[in-house]
């Protein structure tokens, strides 16, 4: 019962506090809340801010020394000049100018002899001849970078040409006939023997003869006679080949004479007979017959011609048909034979190595030029066959002075080059210049449509099925194989040697059952370098207008303001320079002195004229 008096009494105490935490927290946050809004009044109302800061005044007396913008100093200058004369301090620094001694100059100091020197020498200075000078030469290099092309492969052509021919062929069957003595009627002097049909092959015979039964009796010794051949069976035995050639018809015979060494025709029948009984005689004919004919067949050789080693050759640039498949004849011994092809002519093409330079010429043979990086711009078959190149050449900038005390002094006109980055800017300010000015010709030319640097499209035959290569970027009037190539391809050549073309594209010119076999590069001439570099760098770079394709080229100029939008800052004349350099015309002195005479003489005697006339 305690617990539970104890337990209830807690509650009620603690139920008390807590009202009285929650009635302090209102008060607080009411109290706060009615403050809130006095921070921003009083920032909003200077006077009570100020009004707070101890000793604080809106007028101090400093005041009246601003006199504005345009006012003067209220009479500050002469408040401080008071100050200085009555001011124990301002006294001080008065009496120790006044008072005290004023500081010697020696003659003699370094800084004083030494100017001194320096003005008795000026003329020594000028000439060189100062102790206190030395000659010299400065030099500076910079590395600048240029641009070219060239071929670096090309492509050749060899030729395979299918003809009919043939060669003779056997077409023969051959029967061997045997002719046995035991199986003849020797009855007779003569005896026959059926032949088939056909051609005498080959012939020969075979006999053995008892001689020693013959006792020397010439009748004993017989001999016959077949195919045109008197064969003797004089020996124990023998053998003859007969001739062949002779043709017999169906049925006819084969006619075997007999004789004897005495030539005794009565007795020969009885002699065959009983040498034969006795076998005493014995011979074999064996002939051999062909029938049928000799053929031709008919077959197709192909034929290749190149005139270059393509076993060296870089790479298969594929094979065109450049005379349509067909049947065709061909008579032989009055007969005609047909052969079928499905192409009966290839130009089968390769890509080489070549040693050609293009324009890059003069940069490769320059020792102060180096290759520093390369583009393929064309390639065939996976092997580049041109290339842009980027090569870095050494430029030293020298001029003759005088260096005194430490003080770098030029005595020639180009001093400039050796100051900074070596360059005076003339070049790239000329170059700018003259590309202005000739946009500027081009708009004159052409008042109507306003475009400048237009070019010119113009395209040479590419080496392909059997052409000439008349795209070549050097050669031109060397080459024996340049010599179909027109007029236009030849100047497009020269137009390339002289770094003013832009390629394109290929265009397909001819093709032959869907194939072409001819194709040309098509390129933008232009009427100068200095266009070219301004439609490639401006134009394609900066402006992003292309040149199109080699089915269709747009070599169109630029209008005034795509011209005015070009930033000539990032061009690069580099090529340019070069053309600028060998046409400057440095006048001749003497002639320049001459001129100058002439002229004062001109005036004096005008001079002299007036005054006469007065």
């Amino acid at each position: 019962m305690k617990r539970f008096i104890i337990l209830a009494a807690l509650l009620l105490a603690g139920g008390a506090l807590a009202d009285a935490n929650s009635d302090a927290f209102n008060a607080g946050a009411s109290f706060g809340k009615g403050n809130s809004s006095q921070g921003t009044s009083s920032l909003s109302n200077p006077g009570s801010v100020t009004g707070s800061i101890p000793g604080y005044t809106s007028s101090p007396p400093e005041s009246g020394y601003y006199g504005g913008v345009t006012g003067g100093d209220g009479g500050l200058s002469d408040k401080g000049q008071q100050a200085l004369q009555n001011n124990d301090a301002g006294q001080t620094v008065i009496d120790s100018g006044t008072k005290n001694p004023s500081p010697v100059i020696d003659p003699n100091a370094p800084y004083i002899t030494i100017g001194k020197g320096a003005e008795s020498t000026a003329g020594s200075v000028l000439d060189g001849t100062g102790s206190q000078c030395t000659s010299t030469t400065v030099s500076k290099s910079t590395f600048e970078n240029y641009t070219c092309d060239r071929d670096v492969a090309v492509i050749q052509t060899c030729g395979r040409t299918a003809s009919i021919t043939g060669s003779y062929q056997d077409n023969y069957t051959y029967q061997t006939v045997t002719i046995d003595s035991g199986n003849l009627d020797v009855s007779t002097i003569n005896a026959s023997w059926p032949m088939p049909a056909g051609t005498v092959y080959s012939a020969s015979m075979t006999y053995t003869f008892k001689k020693s039964l013959a006792q020397s009796n010439g009748n004993w010794f017989l001999n016959i006679t077949a195919l045109g051949t008197l064969m003797t069976m004089y020996g124990n035995s023998g053998s003859y080949n007969l001739p062949a050639g002779r043709t017999f018809a169906q049925g006819e015979n084969l006619t075997i004479t007999f004789g004897n060494h005495d030539n005794n025709p009565q007795i020969i029948p009885q002699i065959w007979e009983m040498g034969k009984d006795s076998q005493m005689f014995h011979f074999v004919i064996t002939i051999v017959f062909r029938t049928g004919t000799r053929v031709w067949v008919p077959q197709t050789t192909w034929s290749e011609s190149c005139g270059f080693d393509k076993t060296k050759a870089l790479s298969s640039a594929g094979s065109v048909c450049t005379d349509p498949g067909g049947t065709r004849t061909v008579t032989v011994d009055g007969k005609q034979y047909s052969q079928t092809n499905s192409c009966w002519a290839y130009t089968d093409s390769y890509v080489t190595v070549t040693d050609s330079k293009g324009n890059c010429a003069s940069l490769m043979s320059d020792p102060a030029c180096t290759l520093s990086s390369h583009t393929c711009t064309t390639t065939e078959s996976g092997v580049c066959t041109h290339q842009s190149e980027t090569y870095q050449c050494q430029k030293t900038y020298s001029s003759s002075g005088l260096v005194c005390g430490g003080q770098y002094f030029c005595k020639t006109g180009d001093c400039s080059d050796t100051d900074g980055t070596g360059d005076s800017g003339f070049d790239t300010a000329v170059a700018k210049l003259a590309g202005l000015a000739s946009a500027g010709d081009d708009i004159i030319n052409d008042q109507i449509n306003v475009k400048a640097f237009t070019g010119q499209a113009m395209s040479c035959r590419k080496a392909f099925a059997g052409f000439s290569n008349c795209c070549k970027d050097s050669g031109w009037g060397s080459d024996a194989g340049l010599a179909s190539c027109n007029s236009d391809e030849m100047a497009l050549g020269k137009a390339k040697a002289k770094k003013v073309t832009v390629s394109v594209g290929d265009r397909c010119d001819h093709q032959v059952l869907g194939v072409c076999v001819q194709k040309s590069q098509v390129y933008c001439v232009f009427g100068g370098k200095l266009a070219r570099i301004i439609m490639e760098q401006g134009r394609r770079d900066q402006l992003g207008i292309g040149f199109g394709s080699g089915d269709s080229p747009n070599c169109s100029g630029i209008t005034v303001p795509q011209l005015q939008a070009i930033n000539f800052d990032l061009i690069n004349f580099q090529d340019f320079y070069s053309d600028l350099i060998a046409n400057q015309k440095i006048p001749d002195t003497s002639v320049m002195v001459q001129q100058v005479k002439d002229k004062i003489a001109a005036q004096v005697q005008q001079q002299q004229s007036s005054g006469g006339a007065k």
